[in-house]
């Protein structure tokens, strides 16, 4: 129970990585809203939460709207008093080179993947300030690190999360503890329901510990980052990759 008492925000919220961490936060007592914009597996995600005795309510936002991203935040200290933890969560992909991409697709990935978490901090940090601080988690990926073809606009917005979460740790320590987890090959998750099974297989087959990861893992490093076990933390990048960062991309591996 290491987030008793304490107040927290995951977006993207109502499945994969999202589902289990807020799940698991509620289980070491924190009270959670859980954010995303699908209603129906948001409220899901609630009800199973409040199911197993914990306390969760559902909050529809779209965390690349500011005005959404400002409620959801007045949301969380209107109905648990405070905010102690935000774990800017929610992912967004459209894939291609930069000559094949679209522009919106280039402005959507970035604005879920990034500028989301600007505004998460702009609205949360202040919240956090009137109670002595508090922590943020930022979704980062092995896409931080390397990049993989026709991920142009992911590798961007991931890479910028780095910087991000270390300004913010700069910025705004010791009160606001700040950083970054980055998860590998994770599966079940959106990201990957439509990739192949031979895809799947080979990352599997390539990385040191021999199998892909499960939103359980990713959710077990946000849960430590949340809470004092990390208390020396901040503006650090944990990652959660089954060795794959130290492998490269295995479709490439010939």
């Amino acid at each position: 129970m290491r987030l008793t008492s304490r107040v927290a925000i995951v977006t993207g919220a109502a499945s994969g990585i999202g589902r289990a961490t807020v799940g698991l936060l509620a289980q070491e007592g924190a009270r959670v809203l859980v954010v995303d914009i699908n209603d129906n597996a948001g409220q899901e995600t609630a009800k199973m939460i409040r199911g197993k005795g914990g306390e969760a309510t559902y909050c529809h936002a779209d965390v690349g709207a500011p005005d959404d991203v400002e409620r959801m935040v007045k949301t969380a200290v209107a109905t648990y008093g405070r905010l102690d933890v935000l774990h800017n969560n929610a992912f967004s992909n459209q894939g291609g080179s930069v000559v094949d991409l679209s522009e919106d697709g280039w402005d959507r990935t970035l604005k879920v993947c990034l500028k989301a978490i600007y505004l998460g901090c702009k609205y949360a940090i202040p919240e956090m300030l009137k109670n002595g601080g508090g922590t943020i988690v930022n979704m980062a990926s092995v896409h931080s690190l390397v990049s993989f073809r026709g991920y142009a606009a992911y590798d961007a917005a991931k890479a910028g999360v780095l910087g991000l979460t270390r300004s913010v740790a700069l910025d705004f320590g010791p009160q606001i503890r700040c950083n970054a987890v980055l998860p590998g090959a994770i599966y079940p998750t959106s990201a990957w329901k439509e990739v192949s099974d031979d895809v799947r297989e080979a990352f599997a087959k390539a990385v040191p510990m021999k199998r892909l990861g499960h939103p359980d893992d990713i959710a077990k490093a946000v849960a430590f980052l949340a809470s004092d076990d990390s208390s020396f933390m901040t503006g650090a990048a944990l990652v959660v990759d089954g060795g794959l960062t130290i492998v490269g991309d295995p479709r490439l591996d010939k």
